[in-house]
């Protein structure tokens, strides 16, 4: 458990090095914070149960619409969006800035998330 732990931590930081990223949180599915690291104005609790609960939405979608697997799901506000991806058995909620671009950092958000549900299987 404690080697999982210290990749989680590692993936976290590998999702905070994306420019315009300004937290992460890594969740189970039942919602627990699993590994995170936020900044400035970003509430770890807050993001971690957007990310769950977005994901949960995005995970029904699937399952009813059967429309393909679906990718990522973005939350905006006036000042702040946030990104949730479904990584397998965990979730990924990332926090940015309201002038981020979503396309310029989903890209390598989607293969670290790749990465991340091929360690914890």
């Amino acid at each position: 458990m404690a080697e999982l732990d210290i990749l989680l931590k590692r993936f976290v930081g590998d999702f905070r090095k994306i420019s315009g990223v300004e937290g992460c949180v890594i969740t189970s599915s039942d919602g627990a914070i699993l590994a995170s690291d936020v900044a400035g104005g970003v509430n770890e609790e807050e993001l971690g149960a957007i990310t769950i609960f977005s994901a949960g939405i995005g995970v029904q979608l699937d399952t009813e619409l059967k429309l393909g697997r679906l990718e990522k799901i973005v939350v905006e506000g006036s000042d702040y969006k946030i990104i949730s991806i479904n990584s397998g058995p965990v979730y990924v909620g990332l926090s940015t800035a309201s002038n981020v671009s979503v396309d310029l950092i989903s890209k390598e958000a989607m293969d670290l998330a790749s990465k991340l549900s091929e360690v914890v299987k």
